[in-house]
């Protein structure tokens, strides 16, 4: 897998009566097989801000969260973590616990060289 573009963004409300300030957006745009892709992942913002405090207590996850915010990689961590993934276009998350596997027990390496263009 070769990234080309990783980000994150907070949704802003465009109408009065949404909820979509609630919720982050992280972006990974890859290639497999010569083919292109976008992955987009949307999850509730208060499981960022949960999680943070626990992954700045993580060596792997702390040097990474120093260069990058936690919204810009989520995406990148969810491939990484779920090969199914691959297959989508975008996946919602609404559980706490579905969210923070994603940074559980990462495969370190793999990161590692996946962010290492970006660095």
């Amino acid at each position: 897998m070769l990234i080309h573009h990783i980000d994150g963004i907070e949704l802003e409300k465009e109408k009065p009566n949404t909820s979509e300030d609630f919720f982050n957006r992280s972006e990974a745009a890859y290639e497999i097989n010569g083919e292109k892709h976008t992955f987009h992942l949307l999850y509730v913002r208060y499981f960022e801000e949960k999680l943070e405090d626990e992954l700045s207590q993580h060596d792997f996850w702390k040097q990474h969260l120093q260069k990058y915010k936690l919204r810009e990689i989520a995406a990148l961590a969810a491939l990484s973590k779920n090969d199914s993934y691959l297959k989508r276009k975008r996946v919602y998350i609404n559980e706490y616990e579905d969210f923070k596997s994603l940074f559980m027990n990462p495969d370190e390496k793999t990161l590692t060289n996946l962010l290492q263009p970006f660095e």
